[in-house]
């Protein structure tokens, strides 16, 4: 019962499956009952326990058949099981009072066991009827669900019709050959045995269930759920679309045939599970990227899941990066400084695009590239740090809005959760400095300024590292941490403290500035940090004029 509990949490539909296992469980408790019977009054009694659980159980399993096999019909399908349910139930209270199901009982006792011998009715044969009946009922069924090509589960199917069919196999087998010995509690405990694998095989897909109902609902993600085996396990409505071979397969089925090119990437990666090689495919006017994820691991036995995403947006951005810096190869010396502010526009508007899917950091994009233009500005003017030329100090400034720029990568139900991250979430998070990294690399790939695109992945890469070397993403310490990433430490971590978050209020000017000066040799440059505090009469006029 912990099995049904934590399923009836998570799925909708488990309740059949509760319901399916307590008919059973109902089952055996009469025939445990009748085993130890005094009197005949007792044995009545046991044994309608076992009818009570027994005429229901064809019901539920065929409800549980036809939810899997998603049969919409299934509601008017189960009105004349819920009738001959009722019926027989009805029937079976008059035994003992009534000779219209059983002519007459008798309790048999033996040594350490107790049996009810019966001359059966004339409205006996209902029960037969009624199970042979819903065997053939949840036959077609499946039948059905397989020729429409639904995505059903063979493999759970079939356990609950195989289940149903011994339990009618064992009955009719102790009528017609007239065994003495009780085998349906046998039959049972199988039952009850496999409906508990059945449930704890549904619990399993819960990610796979919560995920494909939360994220599908925005259309531009989603799901193909495998195994090691080349068996598949499902997949949403999204990806259907995207890939309409995925209708061709059946779940629990091992993929053969790979006419597609999709259908053959999911072959290479069931064949090489360490190739994590991201592939992109166009369908109509969208390019889906296509990416490998271990769901989970037993052993030798691996479930993947391969996430789709619609990256249309993404890639066009891409692209029309690529063409502007092709395009700054053949423009002329005197329109270098019209294409470097296109350029800017650009960049900025990019960010500001990868800003927009973070609903908790509205505005940061903006703030820090100030915070980091009075900072750098400060900084030239002292003149203590020969490395700040004026070139140096624009490309800083011109890269501050990429810093976050590998949020792009990070999954929206992490980057837009409304509160704070769980340690393996927050794991997640932190790959957005690295993934920054390599997509800003990627876009200023063709960049003539070299010192710039360097400086560039830099910031991206570096800017959460801590000078005690406790940051990430390489546990850089000291002077091993870029320049230009410690400067954006300051203006990142300021603009976090003195901001309001989701999961906390804004800081007052004394404590923001004090947490920073505390944290002077540890998480910020010993130098630097003094002369960021230089700057707080400039910094506290700039975020007052935000007035948000």
């Amino acid at each position: 019962y912990i099995i049904l509990i934590k399923t009836m949490k998570r799925k909708a539909s488990s309740g059949l499956y509760v319901a399916l296992f307590s008919c059973v469980l109902l089952e055996s408790f009469g025939y445990v009952q009748l085993s130890f019977a005094k009197s005949v009054e007792a044995a009545i009694l046991a044994n309608n326990f076992v009818y009570f659980g027994g005429v229901a159980n064809p019901l539920f399993c065929f409800l549980c058949i036809a939810d899997l096999c998603k049969e919409k019909s299934r509601k008017l399908l189960a009105i004349p099981f819920v009738v001959l349910t009722i019926s027989l139930m009805g029937l079976t209270s008059t035994i003992g009072k009534l000779p219209f199901y059983y002519k007459t009982v008798e309790l048999i006792q033996t040594p350490g066991l107790s049996r009810l011998v019966r001359t059966y009715g004339p409205l006996h044969f209902i029960y037969p009827t009624y199970m042979c009946a819903a065997i053939i009922a949840c036959f077609g069924v499946i039948i059905k669900s397989f020729k429409s090509k639904r995505q059903v589960s063979y493999f759970t199917s079939m356990l609950l019709l195989g289940n149903m069919s011994l339990l009618a196999i064992v009955y009719f087998m102790e009528r017609l050959l007239h065994i003495q010995i009780e085998l349906m509690p046998a039959a049972f405990l199988i039952m009850q045995i496999s409906v508990l694998v059945l449930l704890n095989r549904i619990n399993s897909y819960d990610m796979w269930s919560i995920s494909s109902a939360s994220i599908s609902e925005s259309k531009k993600f989603g799901f193909v759920l495998f195994n090691s085996k080349g068996k598949l396990y499902g997949s949403d409505s999204v990806a259907r679309t995207w890939f309409p071979e995925l209708n061709e397969l059946f779940i629990d089925r091992q993929i053969k045939s790979a006419h597609t090119e999709f259908l053959q990437l999911i072959q290479k990666w069931i064949s090489e599970p360490n190739f994590k090689e991201v592939k992109y495919f166009e369908r109509d006017d969208k390019i889906i990227e296509t990416r490998l994820t271990i769901v989970h691991t037993k052993g030798k036995y691996s479930i993947y899941c391969i996430n789709l995403r619609d990256d249309t947006e993404q890639q066009k951005l891409a692209r029309l990066m690529q063409n502007y810096n092709n395009a700054l190869e053949t423009r002329v010396e005197e329109k270098t400084s019209q294409l470097a502010k296109v350029q800017n526009d650009i960049i900025l508007n990019m960010a500001s695009t990868v800003e927009s899917r973070d609903a908790n950091t509205g505005g940061h994009i903006r703030r820090t590239s100030d915070v980091v233009k009075i900072f750098v500005e400060h900084l030239v003017q002292t003149q203590k740090f020969p490395q700040l030329t004026k070139e140096f100090a624009n490309c800083v400034i011109k890269a501050a809005p990429l810093h976050d720029f590998g949020k792009i990568g990070i999954p929206d139900m992490i980057l837009n959760k409304p509160g704070k991250f769980e340690p393996e979430e927050y794991e997640i998070m932190k790959l957005h400095a690295e993934k920054g990294s390599v997509i800003v690399s990627k876009i200023l790939q063709n960049s003539d300024d070299i010192k710039f695109r360097e400086i560039a992945v830099n910031v991206a890469h570096f800017h959460h590292e801590k000078w005690d070397g406790n940051g990430y993403p390489n546990k850089l310490s000291g002077e091993t941490i870029p320049f230009e990433a410690r400067i954006m430490a300051l203006a990142d971590v300021f603009d976090a403290l003195v901001s309001k978050r989701v999961y906390k209020d804004s800081f007052g000017y004394d404590k923001a500035f004090n947490i920073i000066e505390e944290s002077c040799g540890s998480h910020f440059d010993p130098v630097l940090c003094p002369e960021f505090l230089k700057c707080r009469p400039q910094l506290e006029a700039l975020f007052n004029s935000y007035g948000d």
